[in-house]
Protein backbone atom coordinates (compact mmCIF):
# COMPACT_ATOMS: atom_id res chain seq x y z
CA UNK A 1 0.00 0.00 0.00
CA UNK A 2 1.22 3.18 -1.12
CA UNK A 3 1.04 5.37 2.33
CA UNK A 4 2.14 9.07 0.35
CA UNK A 5 -0.54 8.38 -2.81
CA UNK A 6 -2.16 12.04 -2.74
CA UNK A 7 -5.79 12.28 -3.72
CA UNK A 8 -6.01 14.97 -6.35
CA UNK A 9 -9.54 16.90 -6.12
CA UNK A 10 -11.09 18.83 -9.35
CA UNK A 11 -9.97 22.09 -7.67
CA UNK A 12 -6.38 20.95 -7.44
CA UNK A 13 -6.30 20.35 -11.07
CA UNK A 14 -7.94 23.12 -11.83
CA UNK A 15 -5.69 25.38 -9.31
CA UNK A 16 -2.50 23.43 -10.93
CA UNK A 17 -3.35 24.55 -14.94
CA UNK A 18 -4.42 28.15 -13.67
CA UNK A 19 -0.56 28.70 -11.71
CA UNK A 20 0.80 26.67 -14.68
CA UNK A 21 -1.10 28.14 -18.10
CA UNK A 22 1.70 26.64 -20.42
CA UNK A 23 1.68 23.35 -18.79
CA UNK A 24 0.06 22.16 -22.47
CA UNK A 25 2.12 23.68 -24.30
CA UNK A 26 5.50 21.59 -22.62
CA UNK A 27 3.30 18.68 -22.65
CA UNK A 28 1.26 18.15 -25.97
CA UNK A 29 1.16 14.05 -25.11
CA UNK A 30 -1.30 15.13 -22.52
CA UNK A 31 -3.43 16.51 -24.58
CA UNK A 32 -4.29 13.35 -26.65
CA UNK A 33 -5.25 11.82 -23.27
CA UNK A 34 -7.81 14.68 -22.97
CA UNK A 35 -11.53 13.79 -23.11
CA UNK A 36 -14.21 16.11 -23.34
CA UNK A 37 -17.92 15.48 -24.76
CA UNK A 38 -20.25 18.31 -26.41
CA UNK A 39 -23.79 18.77 -24.97
CA UNK A 40 -24.95 16.30 -27.35
CA UNK A 41 -22.47 13.56 -26.56
CA UNK A 42 -20.03 13.46 -29.09
CA UNK A 43 -16.81 14.42 -28.34
CA UNK A 44 -15.06 17.29 -29.61
CA UNK A 45 -11.48 19.09 -29.67
CA UNK A 46 -10.08 21.12 -27.01
CA UNK A 47 -10.26 23.93 -29.40
CA UNK A 48 -13.89 23.42 -30.00
CA UNK A 49 -14.94 23.39 -26.66
CA UNK A 50 -12.95 26.84 -25.58
CA UNK A 51 -14.92 28.56 -28.65
CA UNK A 52 -17.98 27.10 -27.54
CA UNK A 53 -17.35 28.83 -23.76
CA UNK A 54 -16.13 31.88 -25.14
CA UNK A 55 -19.24 32.37 -27.27
CA UNK A 56 -20.89 31.57 -24.03
CA UNK A 57 -19.39 34.47 -22.09
CA UNK A 58 -19.50 36.92 -24.84
CA UNK A 59 -23.36 36.15 -25.10
CA UNK A 60 -23.57 36.53 -20.93
CA UNK A 61 -22.18 39.88 -21.31
CA UNK A 62 -23.80 41.35 -23.97
CA UNK A 63 -26.94 40.27 -22.01
CA UNK A 64 -25.74 42.22 -18.98
CA UNK A 65 -24.93 45.09 -21.25
CA UNK A 66 -27.84 45.34 -22.82
CA UNK A 67 -29.45 45.59 -19.16
CA UNK A 68 -27.39 47.95 -17.92
CA UNK A 69 -28.34 50.14 -21.18
CA UNK A 70 -32.04 49.74 -20.82
CA UNK A 71 -31.76 50.20 -16.88
CA UNK A 72 -29.95 53.76 -18.02
CA UNK A 73 -32.32 55.21 -20.39
CA UNK A 74 -34.92 54.23 -17.76
CA UNK A 75 -33.71 55.87 -14.89
CA UNK A 76 -32.76 58.84 -17.12
CA UNK A 77 -36.69 59.21 -18.56
CA UNK A 78 -37.28 58.67 -14.73
CA UNK A 79 -35.25 61.31 -13.83
CA UNK A 80 -36.43 63.83 -16.23
CA UNK A 81 -40.21 63.35 -15.37
CA UNK A 82 -39.51 63.78 -11.02
CA UNK A 83 -37.28 66.79 -12.61
CA UNK A 84 -40.65 68.07 -14.46
CA UNK A 85 -43.08 67.46 -10.99
CA UNK A 86 -40.45 68.95 -8.43
CA UNK A 87 -40.32 72.21 -10.65
CA UNK A 88 -44.40 72.05 -10.71
CA UNK A 89 -44.01 71.09 -6.64
CA UNK A 90 -42.31 74.42 -6.28
CA UNK A 91 -44.44 76.21 -8.31
CA UNK A 92 -47.72 75.68 -6.23
CA UNK A 93 -48.96 77.91 -3.21
CA UNK A 94 -52.57 75.93 -2.44
CA UNK A 95 -51.99 72.34 -0.67
CA UNK A 96 -55.39 70.97 -1.77
CA UNK A 97 -54.02 71.92 -6.22
CA UNK A 98 -50.60 70.86 -5.14
CA UNK A 99 -52.08 67.47 -3.71
CA UNK A 100 -54.22 66.96 -7.39
CA UNK A 101 -51.56 67.90 -9.19
CA UNK A 102 -48.84 65.35 -7.27
CA UNK A 103 -51.62 62.71 -7.71
CA UNK A 104 -52.37 63.25 -11.54
CA UNK A 105 -48.51 63.29 -12.18
CA UNK A 106 -47.85 59.76 -10.28
CA UNK A 107 -50.61 58.28 -11.83
CA UNK A 108 -50.62 59.96 -15.77
CA UNK A 109 -46.54 60.33 -15.67
CA UNK A 110 -45.18 57.45 -13.97
CA UNK A 111 -47.82 54.85 -14.77
CA UNK A 112 -49.47 54.84 -10.69
CA UNK A 113 -52.39 52.77 -11.13
CA UNK A 114 -53.65 54.79 -8.22
CA UNK A 115 -52.30 57.61 -5.65
CA UNK A 116 -53.96 59.45 -3.38
CA UNK A 117 -52.69 62.08 -0.58
CA UNK A 118 -54.24 62.46 2.66
CA UNK A 119 -53.42 64.93 5.48
CA UNK A 120 -54.36 64.08 9.75
CA UNK A 121 -56.42 67.05 11.16
CA UNK A 122 -59.48 67.91 13.10
CA UNK A 123 -61.09 70.46 10.83
CA UNK A 124 -60.96 71.86 7.75
CA UNK A 125 -57.46 73.81 7.26
CA UNK A 126 -55.52 75.15 4.88
CA UNK A 127 -58.55 74.72 2.06
CA UNK A 128 -58.09 71.48 2.09
CA UNK A 129 -61.67 69.58 0.82
CA UNK A 130 -63.15 67.28 3.23
CA UNK A 131 -62.47 64.29 1.21
CA UNK A 132 -58.49 64.83 1.52
CA UNK A 133 -59.12 64.83 5.26
CA UNK A 134 -58.79 61.89 8.05
CA UNK A 135 -59.26 62.56 11.31
CA UNK A 136 -56.33 61.66 14.10
CA UNK A 137 -57.75 59.34 15.59
CA UNK A 138 -59.02 57.14 12.45
CA UNK A 139 -55.56 57.59 10.98
CA UNK A 140 -53.84 56.33 14.37
CA UNK A 141 -55.73 52.93 14.19
CA UNK A 142 -55.68 52.65 10.42
CA UNK A 143 -52.15 53.28 9.75
CA UNK A 144 -50.50 52.70 12.87
CA UNK A 145 -49.33 49.29 11.75
CA UNK A 146 -48.25 50.55 8.09
CA UNK A 147 -45.73 52.71 9.82
CA UNK A 148 -44.64 50.27 12.86
CA UNK A 149 -41.52 49.64 10.81
CA UNK A 150 -40.33 52.84 9.66
CA UNK A 151 -41.85 56.16 7.52
CA UNK A 152 -42.51 53.82 4.34
CA UNK A 153 -44.59 50.65 4.21
CA UNK A 154 -44.67 48.56 0.81
CA UNK A 155 -46.24 45.08 0.16
CA UNK A 156 -49.23 43.62 0.69
CA UNK A 157 -52.29 45.67 2.23
CA UNK A 158 -55.33 44.31 4.47
CA UNK A 159 -58.60 45.29 3.56
CA UNK A 160 -59.38 47.88 5.88
CA UNK A 161 -56.38 50.15 5.23
CA UNK A 162 -57.04 49.66 1.12
CA UNK A 163 -60.75 50.68 1.86
CA UNK A 164 -59.90 53.71 3.54
CA UNK A 165 -56.91 55.00 1.46
CA UNK A 166 -58.04 53.96 -1.89
CA UNK A 167 -62.11 52.71 -1.73
CA UNK A 168 -63.15 49.46 -1.87
CA UNK A 169 -63.58 49.77 -5.58
CA UNK A 170 -59.99 50.13 -6.33
CA UNK A 171 -59.57 46.91 -5.47
CA UNK A 172 -56.11 47.22 -4.32
CA UNK A 173 -53.90 44.34 -3.64
CA UNK A 174 -50.19 46.24 -2.84
CA UNK A 175 -49.35 49.43 -2.26
CA UNK A 176 -46.52 51.88 -0.92
CA UNK A 177 -47.48 54.09 1.73
CA UNK A 178 -45.51 57.00 2.57
CA UNK A 179 -45.72 59.11 5.36
CA UNK A 180 -45.09 62.69 4.94
CA UNK A 181 -42.53 64.66 6.80
CA UNK A 182 -44.55 68.09 7.24
CA UNK A 183 -43.74 69.88 10.18
CA UNK A 184 -47.10 71.63 10.94
CA UNK A 185 -49.73 68.64 9.84
CA UNK A 186 -49.18 64.87 9.41
CA UNK A 187 -50.65 63.07 6.39
CA UNK A 188 -49.19 60.13 3.77
CA UNK A 189 -49.04 59.52 -0.11
CA UNK A 190 -49.66 56.54 -1.03
CA UNK A 191 -49.61 54.17 -3.61
CA UNK A 192 -51.58 51.57 -4.65
CA UNK A 193 -51.76 48.81 -7.57
CA UNK A 194 -54.69 46.10 -8.12
CA UNK A 195 -52.07 43.63 -9.63
CA UNK A 196 -49.12 41.49 -7.07
CA UNK A 197 -45.49 42.59 -7.61
CA UNK A 198 -45.46 46.35 -8.21
CA UNK A 199 -44.44 47.43 -4.91
CA UNK A 200 -42.19 44.57 -3.08
CA UNK A 201 -40.77 45.30 0.03
CA UNK A 202 -37.55 44.90 -2.02
CA UNK A 203 -38.55 47.26 -4.58
CA UNK A 204 -36.40 50.57 -5.12
CA UNK A 205 -37.56 53.72 -3.29
CA UNK A 206 -34.83 56.78 -4.24
CA UNK A 207 -36.99 58.61 -6.22
CA UNK A 208 -40.48 57.66 -3.85
CA UNK A 209 -38.19 59.11 -1.00
CA UNK A 210 -37.23 62.42 -2.69
CA UNK A 211 -40.50 63.35 -4.27
CA UNK A 212 -42.20 62.82 -0.57
CA UNK A 213 -39.67 65.03 0.93
CA UNK A 214 -39.96 67.71 -1.74
CA UNK A 215 -43.63 67.50 -1.28
CA UNK A 216 -43.83 67.96 2.26
CA UNK A 217 -41.28 70.44 2.33
CA UNK A 218 -43.48 72.54 0.33
CA UNK A 219 -46.31 71.82 1.88
CA UNK A 220 -44.93 73.28 4.85
CA UNK A 221 -43.51 76.78 2.78
CA UNK A 222 -47.32 77.01 1.86
CA UNK A 223 -48.72 77.01 5.36
CA UNK A 224 -45.80 79.33 6.46
CA UNK A 225 -46.68 81.91 3.71
CA UNK A 226 -50.42 81.41 4.81
CA UNK A 227 -49.54 81.97 8.21
CA UNK A 228 -46.69 84.88 8.14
Amino acid sequence: MNFFKKNITDAGVIKFLSDNPDFFLKNPDALEKLEIKHETGEAVSLIEKQVEIIKKKNLLSNTKLSEFLSNAEYNQQLFIKVQKLVLQILNEKNIEELSKLTETFFEKELGTEICKIYFFTQEELFELSNERIITPEIATSIFSEAFNSGDLALGGINKELSSMVFGSKANVEEGAICKLHCEKIAGTLALGSSSKGKFTKDSETLFLEFLVAVFSNRVDMIIKNINA
